[in-house]
């Protein structure tokens, strides 16, 4: 169930956008491809793309498009469509945005779009796709999970101290370590994401030192705007069919039992966490900012 988790956070963040540019690229000769040997789809011509029956048509895999284009899932927009790439360099991309790669459905093939970018720096979370400059990293930074700036693998001293080198879709670039290497005061180094790990303050329970009791996961929420915080929680997951009935004073909401509470005792949340609601949903504890980057552990 975890992808239902990581649906429902970035559900929370992203905002639908517009459709996407559509622009009449010259094909510019053949587009290398990936070092993984996975190819990236060209930008086509405006003419060939509409002679395309399954361009910026929805798609569920990668047969449902022509051989020329790739199955999307566009975060921004929320839908999994047909397309090609949208470009090649920075410069085909409007002001403020940068060409990136993203994965296709089936992973047999990239795409090219034209990514914003935006204030999140070294170090901090980041969306692949942001639909503001609040969730994009900074201009020249690459987005892998967080940002970094590009680097050489084969030269670990191009990654500053307390980064390490790591390759992805748009080249190497650091990512941040404290493994070995001493954290503030009040904060401790919390393994995150394959290799990286960051100092942090923990909010909550600390799951990660004290497992949650049996039938329950270890939520970790992590926000783009409270950089060295993290908030944790143990839940119980109430998805899917036969999933057994939420206990006494917590209720299923994003597929999760969370504790119930009233604005006139907001203190059974605790320290980091109010009583809210979304929509006309029943008020809940939840962290004390809003999310941007859910795991479950």
């Amino acid at each position: 169930m975890k992808w239902r988790m990581l649906l429902a956070a970035l559900l929370g963040l992203l905002l639908a956008l517009p459709l996407a540019w559509v622009f009449s690229i010259p094909l510019m000769g053949t587009v290398p491809s990936h070092p993984e040997a996975v190819p990236v789809l060209p930008v086509l011509p405006l003419e060939e793309r509409l002679r395309l029956l399954s361009y910026e048509r929805d798609c569920e895999k990668a047969a449902d498009c022509d051989p020329q284009l790739g199955c999307l899932f566009n975060m921004r927009s929320q839908r999994t469509y047909c397309t090609d790439s949208a470009c090649v360099t920075d410069q085909h991309c409007p002001k403020e945005f940068v060409c990136r790669e993203m994965k296709t459905k089936g992973g047999k093939s990239l795409v090219r779009v034209c990514s914003l970018s935006g204030d999140r720096k070294e170090g901090e979370v980041c969306a692949p796709l942001p639909t503001t400059q609040e969730y994009g990293c900074e201009l020249g930074l690459l987005c892998k999970g967080r940002c970094g700036r590009p680097c050489r693998l084969e030269d670990p001293t191009s990654c500053p101290e307390g980064y390490f080198c790591e390759d992805g879709l748009d080249g190497p670039s650091c990512l941040p370590t404290c493994e070995g290497r001493s954290c503030p005061e009040g904060q401790r180094c919390l393994p995150r994401e394959g290799r990286v790990s960051i100092c942090v303050t923990v909010h909550g329970q600390d799951c990660r030192l004290n497992p949650c009791p049996q039938g329950q996961d270890c939520m970790v929420y992590e926000y783009p705007d409270r950089t060295g915080e993290v908030w944790m929680q143990c839940l119980r997951d109430c998805s899917g069919e036969g999933a057994p009935p939420c206990p006494e004073g917590t209720v299923c909401e994003t597929y999760q039992c969370h504790k119930t509470c009233t604005p006139e005792n907001p203190s059974v949340c605790g320290p980091g966490f109010t009583c809210s609601r979304r929509d006309q949903a029943p008020r809940t504890c939840v962290p004390d900012t809003a999310p941007a980057s859910t795991t479950r552990e």
